[in-house]
């Protein structure tokens, strides 16, 4: 269980890198631009999961997946973005609930349950952080995720 796992020192910039490659691996166009090294303190399993989740949408629904760190003294950021069809701008924050498909391909044919952004969005806001979806201007999803440093 993931909310067992201990939090330890890791590499943000590793992990989201062992994700994307999953996916580059398996034959996707998942693309990371991120610092050298992030560290941070957290819980490897659970953010795999969560990541894992997140590029795995993008990879469905959008064709493809690009992740993006930024590294501020204040906390972590993960925006993964795809060029798919988005979603309707009024239903974003429906998409965290579980069992929820917003976009007509989004079905159970496509694979999956809906549970995939309401365990991400678990998993982050335990970390402290948020999550949060963004229609792109120029077309597909951003998924914004937020992890903030503790306070020294």
């Amino acid at each position: 269980e993931a909310s067992r796992e201990e939090t330890r020192r890791i590499d943000l910039a590793e992990l989201v890198g062992e994700v994307t490659s999953e996916f580059e691996l398996a034959g996707h166009e998942v693309t990371l631009a991120a610092p050298s090294a992030v560290p941070f303190e957290g819980r490897p399993v659970a953010l795999k999961r969560a990541l894992r989740n997140v590029v795995e949408n993008a990879v469905r629904y959008g064709g493809g997946a690009r992740a993006i760190i930024t590294d501020t003294p204040e906390a972590v950021e993960i925006a993964i973005e795809d060029d798919g069809p988005g979603l309707p701008g009024d239903r974003l924050e429906e998409a965290f609930q579980p069992f929820v498909r917003l976009e007509p391909s989004r079905s159970r044919e496509t694979g999956g349950l809906g549970l995939g952004l309401s365990i991400a969005r678990g998993i982050v806001q335990s970390h402290g952080g948020t999550i949060a979806l963004a229609n792109r201007e120029c077309g597909g999803l951003r998924v914004e995720i937020r992890l903030p440093r503790p306070r020294v």
